[in-house]
C-alpha cells in the first residue's frame, strides 16, 4: 500500500515478477521490466517530481520502444498511458516540479542540462527526441525562458 495526499492505494512490486521472465514473451518480460523501475522508483509523488529529469527521457525511451516494437502486445494500451505521462511530464513537468519555474518562467536548469546532454547523442529514429530536440532549439533561441512560442509548440505537438 501506498500513500500520497490522504489517499491510500495498492501497488504491484512488478520486480517480483522479475524471476519469471525466461518463461514469458518478449513484450510480457520488457512490460515487467518496465513496470518493476515503475513500482521500484514511481516517477511522482504527491504530484512532484522524485527522479532525475535525465530519468524521465530514459524511461519514456524505454516505453516509446516498447510501443514500437509490441503494437499488438495485450499491454499496449497500459504503456501507452504511462507514454503518454511521461511525454508531458517530459515537456509540462508535474504541478509541483514544472519544466519552467512559475515565478521566472525559465526552464528548470537541471531539465536543461539534462535534456540537452541526451539530445548530444544521436536523436535518430525515436519520434520523442525529434520533439524534444525540436523543442529545445525553440526553448535555445528563447533563453530557455516560456514564452508563446515555446507555449505554441507545446500545445500543438503535445496537448494535455
Amino acid at each position: 500500500m501506498e500513500t500520497a495526499e490522504g489517499s491510500f492505494f495498492p501497488v504491484i512490486d512488478y520486480s517480483s515478477y522479475l524471476n519469471f521472465k525466461t518463461h514469458v514473451t518478449g513484450d510480457i518480460r520488457e512490460y515487467i521490466a518496465i513496470m518493476a523501475v515503475e513500482s521500484n522508483l514511481p516517477m511522482s509523488k504527491d504530484n512532484g517530481l522524485v527522479i532525475a529529469w535525465a530519468d524521465v527521457v530514459s524511461r519514456a525511451l524505454s516505453q516509446e520502444a516498447f510501443i514500437a516494437d509490441y503494437p499488438r502486445s495485450n499491454r499496449i494500451a497500459t504503456i501507452k498511458t504511462l507514454y503518454k505521462s511521461y511525454e508531458t511530464a517530459t515537456f509540462y513537468g508535474l504541478n509541483n516540479t514544472p519544466l519552467f519555474h512559475y515565478d521566472n518562467l525559465e526552464m528548470d536548469l537541471e531539465a536543461e542540462k539534462a535534456y540537452n546532454a541526451v539530445l548530444a547523442k544521436d536523436t535518430s529514429g525515436s519520434p520523442y527526441l525529434e520533439k524534444l530536440s525540436a523543442f529545445m532549439k525553440l526553448a535555445k533561441a528563447d533563453d530557455y525562458k516560456l514564452t508563446g512560442e515555446v507555449e505554441a509548440y507545446r500545445k500543438e505537438n503535445i496537448p494535455l
